[in-house]
């Protein structure tokens, strides 16, 4: 048996009125309605609720138990309500968020602001993983949400296509000049072929770019020369200034070396390169009303900073239909 909380509330609003009528203007209901459910609640029950008599009704001894109880219920509803609504309008607890080195450039600080400014009882964590390692926090509980740059064929979690980062090729003026040529001087971009004449300082084969960098080079026939494979950008990065070889790299990775005029970043076209961005999270174990509200934040601010070109050279994936061919080589 199911008790309707909408006939419980009629219920007490006539037993404390003791008047059908003056229950029916307080509830804002016709009055021939609310007879009708304190009837069908009577039948549903077995028992009258009510004497009735000239100057209005009063409770029967079945009325006065059920009130007992309906009034309990009913406070305990409205706690319940206050209470989640307290918890959506001002969500608090940990969020701890792992993310790549190359993505916490861009999101960390437009991230915490919003966080901090809408939500100020939520403790935010920001934990920088390389992306390989993340899934694993996320399925041990260490972690809330996750960014990625691959999906995992595993039940437990689930992945949103956020963005889609093109890569570049990332050498210096010397490099292209030795083995570029004479053409150095008017080269805008730079052929995925033609990558094969340089050396090269690439991510450890454990790296999810390593993996997306390889597939691109086995379905164009390349065959790269590589000179030494390392597991951090910042020491890529740091070998290919000094000279010991160029590398392929998210433009997102570079941005700040870029702008201070220490390397150069082309285009890599025929084919041109890219790599996904995704959020993960556990698709086992709800998530808090806190993370709901930070994961929402985080694709968002995502999206502003792509649309808004301040995340260069990617594009948002949210809005795209699985399968549209963008998500780099088959295979």
């Amino acid at each position: 048996m199911r008790l309707d909380l909408r006939a419980l509330r009629s219920f007490v609003a006539v037993a404390s009125a003791g008047s059908i009528s003056s229950a029916a203007q307080s509830l804002h209901i016709a009055q021939p309605a609310l007879s009708v459910q304190i009837k069908q609640l009577e039948e549903q029950l077995g028992a009258a609720l009510f004497d009735r008599h000239p100057r209005g009704v009063v409770p029967t001894a079945v009325g006065e138990r059920l009130l007992g109880h309906a009034v309990e219920i009913l406070r305990r509803v409205d706690v319940a309500y206050d209470d989640v609504r307290q918890a959506v309008d001002q969500p608090s607890g940990r969020v701890a968020i792992a993310l790549p080195q190359s993505v916490a450039n861009f999101v960390t600080v437009p991230l915490v602001q919003a966080v901090v400014r809408q939500w100020p009882l939520i403790q935010l964590q920001m934990v920088e993983l390389s992306s390989g390692y993340i899934p694993q926090q996320l399925l041990h509980g260490l972690v809330d949400i996750g960014i990625t740059f691959g999906v995992e064929d595993d039940a437990r979690m689930r992945f949103t296509h956020v963005l889609q980062e093109d890569l570049v090729f990332i050498t210096t003026a010397q490099q292209l000049a030795q083995y570029q040529g004479a053409s150095a001087g008017g080269t805008a971009h730079v052929a995925l072929p033609d990558v094969a004449r340089f050396p090269l300082v690439l991510p450890t084969t454990t790296q999810s770019l390593r993996r997306v960098l390889d597939a691109y080079m086995v379905k164009a026939g390349v065959a790269p020369r590589i000179v030494v494979e390392v597991n951090t950008i910042h020491e890529i990065l740091a070998l290919v200034a000094a000279g010991m070889g160029s590398t392929i790299l998210s433009f997102a990775a570079v941005s700040d070396l870029l702008a201070a005029g220490q390397l150069l970043a082309l285009p890599i076209a025929r084919p041109a390169m890219s790599r996904s961005i995704y959020t993960c999270r556990s698709a086992t174990l709800p998530m808090s009303i806190a993370a709901t509200k930070v994961h929402e934040q985080l694709l968002a601010t995502i999206t502003a900073l792509a649309s808004s070109r301040r995340w260069p050279q990617a594009t948002v994936m949210l809005d795209r239909p699985p399968g549209d061919g963008s998500a780099g080589p088959p295979g």
